[in-house]
């Protein structure tokens, strides 16, 4: 199942995780888990947290920040934190293997990281079933009998700077494959009402341009 990293949609960052989550004794720190020693801005507001060696920006948080996974996490994950924080620090991608006794466990720790930044969490289980819709959006009837397209967990991460995690990546079908491909590697996705998710550099560089609407 993996862990934290930026997906670069519009500027936003945040964390991707996928299926197998957490080898097992790959954290054995007996230290607390979220060490955290706060750096301050001029203002004297907290910007950002530090476990171990690994510094990470704050987020903005909002209503889905997870709740009270830093206080379940076991000690021994402490470097299982730092890891993911570092992770997220460089901007990478991060992936936890684990066996299926231990997947809970990993996802416990991905929710404490997403606590401890501050940074809202999305969650996309991969099955058999899960189609491209899943991953991009759905076509949903409101109140007044219209249709609209509801953005899925991804596109919402992507926008808000949260977590995703997906769990299960093993048992995506080939049908799924290109999207999931697509978003990590080319942190691009093509949405169903004509938006396209783009990494912020790529962004940056279309805004320059004189030409572009």
């Amino acid at each position: 199942i993996g862990a934290a990293t930026r997906v670069g949609a519009f500027g936003a960052r945040h964390a991707l995780t996928t299926s197998a989550m957490l080898r097992r004794g790959f954290g054995m720190a007996t230290r607390a888990p979220w060490t955290a020693a706060a750096r301050r801005s001029s203002s004297d507001v907290v910007d950002s947290v530090r476990v171990g060696s690994a510094t990470v920006a704050l987020r903005g948080g909002g209503p889905l920040v997870p709740n009270g996974a830093l206080a379940r996490l076991p000690p021994r994950l402490a470097t299982t934190l730092e890891w993911l924080c570092q992770k997220d620090a460089l901007g990478q991608d991060c992936v936890l293997v684990a066996s299926p006794a231990e997947r809970q466990r990993a996802r416990t720790a991905i929710f404490a990281f997403a606590e401890l930044i501050r940074a809202e969490a999305f969650y996309v289980g991969v099955s058999a079933d899960t189609a491209e819709a899943d991953l991009r959006q759905r076509r949903e009837l409101t109140g007044n009998g219209s249709a609209t397209w509801s953005d899925a967990a991804p596109v919402r991460a992507a926008l808000t700077g949260g977590v995703l995690v997906l769990d299960g990546l093993e048992r995506a079908e080939r049908n799924v494959l290109p999207t999931l491909n697509n978003l990590l590697e080319n942190r691009e996705l093509a949405l169903d009402d004509g938006r396209l998710l783009v990494p912020e550099a790529r962004a940056a560089l279309l805004r320059s341009d004189p030409n572009f609407d």
